[in-house]
């Protein structure tokens, strides 16, 4: 899946998607541009959901679930949400829901069970164009997926009150809650205490970043993670307000700490100021 569904003759701005109708059909036809309406209902894969450009999905909140179907669920190895490139993409009230088994002791090693992949080229802190752009996410739950969230070769990602958790049960520091690899200009924000939060991972991070530029996260729950809170390496502006990151580290690990950055490179600002909403500073 290197590319998205060729536009419809006469793309549809808005598509109410029941949860009789696959999913993919109903992103074709608004492949030009537009919404999929998703209410309240489950939704099952057999593969990947490709994202397209300036698509959003709209969900009624956890009640719009997409998971695996019966038939591959026990067996699947690979993202729910999945994309290589794509540019303005919105997912908004849904839940994504994974098949593998978390408990502490799981041999269910799947790692490419990801909730949702943003896997785009490029690395800004080298001066790269990114393959994936405008992302914007909002009130998006994921469970039991080997990374939750992972994206890769992005900019101007905004994620507001994301609540991921349980998943990282896979290779110990490989995967996590999230995962930010090559990515630049990014808010990771939470409205309340009980809106959202990273936590629960049976052996990975809170939040993982690396190689990142201007990122601002503020009032994150951050919490009960095998590992660190909150793991970062080689990044450039990134500026941490109000955050709540506790009781991490629960593997053990004699070198652990709540929030690390590690490498050459850990231009972290632990006690910022509040920013505004619409707001990223350069």
């Amino acid at each position: 899946m290197l590319a998205c569904y060729l536009p419809a003759a006469v793309a549809a701005g808005t598509v109410a998607c029941s949860s009789s109708q696959k999913l993919s059909e109903c992103i074709k036809q608004v492949a030009g541009g537009g919404t999929v309406l998703l209410g309240k209902g489950t939704w099952f894969q057999d593969s990947s959901l490709l994202l397209c450009s300036n698509v959003a999905l709209q969900g009624a909140g956890p009640g719009t679930v997409i998971i695996w179907s019966p038939a591959v669920r026990s067996t699947i190895n690979a993202p729910l949400l999945y994309t290589t490139v794509a540019s303005h993409v919105t997912i908004k009230d849904v839940k994504l829901v994974g098949t593998i088994d978390q408990r502490s002791d799981s041999q269910d090693l799947r790692n490419n069970q990801i909730g949702l992949f943003f896997n785009c080229s490029g690395d800004p802190t080298a001066g790269e164009k990114t393959g994936c752009n405008d992302i914007t996410l909002q009130n998006v739950e994921v469970e039991n997926s080997s990374d939750g969230i992972h994206i890769k070769g992005a900019s101007h990602v905004t994620a507001t009150d994301l609540k991921l958790h349980n998943n990282g049960n896979t290779e110990k520091d490989y995967f996590h809650n999230i995962y930010l690899r090559r990515v630049a200009d990014v808010r990771l924000i939470q409205t309340g205490k009980n809106s959202g939060g990273y936590y629960a991972s049976p052996r990975g991070h809170g939040i993982r970043g690396s190689h990142l530029i201007n990122v601002y996260m503020s009032d994150l729950e951050v919490h009960d993670n095998a590992d660190y809170g909150i793991h970062m390496d080689t990044v450039f502006n990134v500026r941490l307000h109000n955050m709540h990151v506790y009781h991490n580290c629960l593997s053990g690990e004699p070198d652990c700490q709540q929030i690390k950055c590690f490498g050459p490179q850990c231009d972290v600002h632990l006690d910022a100021l509040a920013e505004p909403a619409s707001i990223i500073s350069q």
